[in-house]
């Protein structure tokens, strides 16, 4: 509520960079009478009832101890064992596309347990059989593990970094299991995608996850903006430019094999309705 009427106490001055919407939500949440009345350089929270004073008071604190941490881990001002607590699913994708890339580089034979549909290696070719014959075999497993194969220094190092930088703002957000949950389907969505596209193929990588993940933190902060989900304009326009550049082929010409770009359009557009669903979820709060 914000009825400049409403009479009350004065409980705290906020900056214009402070995350009001939460405030508000919160405040709502636990039936507080309030109103905000924003000033030039500030923003004012006022309490109608004396009583409700110390629940505002700690709904306040909370908040503010939330966003300190935040601050402190875009900052650099956790360690990386400290972040890595705060984040096991990305450290658990990140230790698996390094085996992954493993067994590409030193292990090939082992690669056909971890494509989207199996293969062969008949002398120097590839073999491939469907997806459908591994999914009637109970293969599901294939749905989600090409995000781990990776081809390739730059692979690793491109698609693992992207990782971290999105994950590290997205999973303490939404917490490690609904992390799962949007990994899975937009590492399903891009891999499925891409094989009803290419067919029975060699590919892989988390790029299609990349993706997602810059879709979601860009559409959900958007509609709930947060500032763990603020990142920096150069960083979508750079990620979007690249998207283009490989659907145009023009990068196929400087390395072998061909981009999944496929995978990559639609882990976007699967991150984009996750993160216009949560965050329309969120400002009906």
């Amino acid at each position: 509520m914000t009825d400049q009427s409403t009479p009350g106490t004065l409980v705290a001055e906020m900056s214009h960079q402070f995350d009001v919407s939460r405030l508000c939500a919160e405040l709502d949440t636990q039936k507080i009478a309030y109103k905000i009345n924003k000033q030039e350089n500030l923003s004012e929270l006022w309490v109608e009832f004396p009583e409700q004073v110390p629940v505002a008071l700690r709904v306040l604190e909370d908040i503010n101890k939330r966003q300190y941490a935040i601050d402190r881990q875009l900052q650099g001002g956790e360690s990386f064992q400290e972040q890595l607590k705060k984040m096991p699913v990305v450290a658990t994708l990140l230790l698996m596309s390094l085996v992954g890339t493993a067994i590409v580089e030193w292990g090939f034979p082992l690669i056909h347990w971890f494509t989207f549909q199996d293969l062969s290696i008949v002398g120097q070719n590839l073999q491939f059989d469907t997806a459908e014959n591994a999914m009637a075999k109970g293969e599901y497993w294939r749905l989600v593990t090409p995000i781990f194969l990776h081809f390739g220094i730059f692979h690793i190092a491109f698609n693992g970094l992207w990782l971290w930088e999105l994950g590290r703002r997205m999973e303490p957000l939404i917490g490690s299991v609904q992390m799962i949950a949007a990994v899975l389907l937009m590492a399903v969505a891009s891999n499925l995608g891409q094989y009803l596209w290419s067919g029975p193929s060699l590919f892989g990588g988390m790029s299609g996850v990349v993706y997602g993940l810059l879709g979601y933190i860009w559409i959900r902060n958007k509609v709930a903006p947060k500032p763990i989900l603020d990142i920096p304009k150069g960083l979508l326009g750079f990620m979007l430019f690249w998207l283009l550049l490989g659907m145009s082929g023009f990068i196929n010409f400087f390395m072998d094999g061909s981009i999944a770009n496929v995978a990559h359009a639609i882990g976007l557009l699967t991150g984009m309705m996750l993160g216009g669903w949560a965050g329309r979820t969120e400002s009906k709060a």
